[in-house]
Formats: structure tokens, sequence, C-alpha cells
């Protein structure tokens, strides 16, 4: 196995796509094909079901990648870190898998009174090399090796101009009509939306999936349809309203996490109850509104 073979098998695997991989790594998408199959030519395994252009990890797919994932991840940013070593200031790798908003004013904040700290920011789930990481939670999961930051709602996110716009609440039953934009299959807030729908036997008209936040808002706000908000995590819009949902159970907790492997530096730990605090503050101000 040539390491180049597992890197665009990895970027493949992260995105199911192989036109998305090319694009990160800057290559022919033939190449990364080509590098695939064979690939899976000298393990003798599958690795990827097809279908059109879509592509889904196997079995073997699976096991391969998280095998191969924080080997190759670690391999990756190994120069930038030879090239920060001797330099006086601390690095905190954070992994911010949820609240990306809020991160924004919370790191803003804390080089206000850390001037020297260097953040290395990412967004990848699969990823096993940080610091602390920030990610949402499945409804009812814990982490082990995390702390609850704050239990959010999940509202509607409707444009301004939709019909929906000036109800303080609403029920599933009035949205049978409406036009669903929601996240793909497999990120959290994506399953809290199937459990719920199942459990209220609701069946949403979904027109669009997207693995962009950032395009699910933008989408909303041109009034091209309506999606799950969560109230903290994905900021404001002021062109889009958020609605509640009357049925009870729409809400998810956002977690931080800590590294399990290893020792966290003195800054890590800091940035971590600095964030633990921000989130605190957040909660209070939103029980009282």
């Amino acid at each position: 196995m040539e390491l180049y073979q597992l890197k665009y098998f990895l970027y493949a695997s992260k995105y199911e796509n192989i036109s998305k991989a090319a694009q990160e790594l800057r290559v022919a998408q033939p190449s990364i094909s080509k590098a695939i199959r064979s690939l899976e030519k000298e393990l003798q395994v599958q690795l990827f079901e097809r279908n059109g252009k879509r592509i889904e990890l196997t079995y073997s797919g699976r096991m391969l990648r998280e095998s191969i994932s924080p080997v190759l991840w670690r391999l990756e940013e190994l120069p930038d870190e030879l090239r920060r070593m001797g330099k006086e200031m601390d690095t905190i790798k954070l992994n911010a898998v949820s609240a990306v908003p809020l991160l924004a004013d919370i790191i803003k904040r804390f080089k206000q009174e850390e001037p020297n700290v260097m953040f290395v920011v990412t967004d990848q789930r699969e990823k096993t090399d940080w610091d602390v990481c920030i990610c949402s939670a499945e409804p009812d999961q814990t982490y082990t090796y995390g702390e609850e930051l704050l239990k959010e709602k999940v509202f509607l996110g409707v444009s301004r101009q939709s019909w929906l716009s000036g109800k303080k609440g609403v029920s599933l039953e009035e949205l049978k009509k409406e036009d669903f934009i929601m996240l793909l299959k497999g990120t959290v807030l994506r399953k809290l939306a199937d459990v719920r729908f199942r459990q209220y036997h609701f069946l949403p008209k979904i027109v669009m999936e997207c693995d962009s936040t950032q395009l699910a808002w933008q989408l909303v706000s041109n009034g091209m349809g309506v999606t799950l908000w969560p109230e903290h995590s994905w900021g404001k819009n002021e062109e889009v309203n958020l609605v509640e949902i009357l049925e009870p159970g729409f809400f998810r907790s956002i977690f931080l996490l800590h590294q399990r492997f290893g020792e966290m530096s003195p800054m890590a730990w800091r940035f971590s109850e600095y964030v633990i605090e921000y989130m605190n503050e957040l909660e209070k101000k939103t029980a009282v509104m």
C-alpha cells in the first residue's frame, strides 16, 4: 500500500464523494478513483459501495478508515508542528465539530486574556489528534471524557417572508406541506430529527439534503424551505425567524471533550474552563429571557 493511496481513500471516505475529495486534495478525480481501485485490488476487498456519483463505505472500508485515520491525520499535521517547535507560544488544538458561530467570540475573548496562545482549529468528527473538542450529542447520549456545556432548544428556522414567521409556536401537523431542508443522514441534528419525526408519526417533505450548515442557512433565508435550527450553536440570522416546535423533545446537548490519550497543557485546560464559564453564562441569560 502506498501512502498516497491511503490518503486518497481517507478523503474519499470523509466526503463519500470523489469530486469533493478531489477538490480538497487539488488532484484530478480519475487519480483518486484509480488509487482506490488499486487499493481494493491489493487488499482483495471492496472498500466502497458505488451508487452513481455517491459512494458509501463498506464494512471493510469502515475498518480500514478507523485503523489508518489517526496515523494519517497525524502525519498531515506533523510539518506544521515541526515549524512551530521552538517558538514561545502555547498551541491549543481545537476540534470544532459543533457550535462554530459561538467559538469565534470565545476565541476572541480568550486571546484578549492570553495573547500568546495559538489555535489550530479543525472540524472533523473522526479526527483524534486534538486537545479539546466541541461537539453535539445524539438524544440521550453522554461522553465519558466530556462535560455537557449546555442544552439548547432546536427551533424551526423559517424565512421572514414565510407565513410561519409571525408564529410563536407550530405543531408538526401544520408543517405537512412545508419544504424541509435537512442535513445529511449521519449528522447529530439529522438523527435527532429522524428520531422525533418517527416518534410523532410525522413524514417531512424533504426537498434538499446538504452537508453544509451555512448552505442550509442561506437556503432558508432565501425562502427555499424550513429547517431545524439549534438555538445557540447555529447563531442568529437577520433573515431567519425561529419558531418553537410545540411537540416536546426538540433539544440537543453541546459537549466539551478532553483528550483521553496523553496530557493536556495547562493552557488547554484553562481554555476548557473558559469555554465552560462562557456557556454557563449563555445558558443563564437564556433562562432569564
